[in-house]
């Protein structure tokens, strides 16, 4: 080996020389590339997890307001239903009073109809009573044909209708 290294004209010296630039070289490399550069990494695997637990804790409120928004959106539809549920039954309850209501008033007016029947039956009862004394009285005051007969009655019955 002593022989390989004379052939390449380097001495003892020269070799531990060489050796000791090499430790130094990567000692120097170290503290000034791998150190930075391994703090630089470790700033960016820092930054990473802070990025992926602001990630995981806004998916977890993401989550929250999913659950939050389904759980009103359950209870908006039950408060519907409840609302129309009560709506069919207080719109049931106005047409079934409405139809009281209707009935009564058209009982009352059948009511109305036949006592004012009644009461027109009973003046035209007095009506054509007093009417026929009216005519008999005229009949007899005088002696009268057939066709004044019928003038009388013509006359009374215009009367009457006025």
């Amino acid at each position: 080996m002593k022989e390989i290294f004379e052939k390449l004209g380097l001495g003892g010296w020269d070799i531990l020389f060489h050796a000791v630039n090499l430790v130094i070289l990567i000692v120097a490399l170290y503290f000034l590339l791998f150190k930075p550069v391994k703090k630089i990494i470790a700033g960016h695997r820092q930054k990473l997890d802070e990025i992926y637990k602001e990630n995981r804790r806004m998916h977890e409120e993401t989550e929250e307001l999913k659950n939050s928004y389904d759980e009103m959106k359950q209870n908006a539809l039950a408060e519907s239903a409840r609302i129309n549920e009560k709506a069919a039954r207080r719109g049931g309850e106005i047409i079934e009073e409405a139809q009281r209501k209707a009935d009564a008033i058209v009982e009352n007016a059948q009511k109305e109809a036949v006592a004012e029947r009644h009461r027109i039956k009973n003046e035209l009862h007095d009506s054509v009573g007093h009417i026929a004394v009216e005519i008999a009285g005229k009949i007899l005051e005088r002696e009268v044909s057939e066709e004044d007969n019928r003038r009388i009655i013509d006359e009374s019955l215009s009367e009457w209708e006025k």
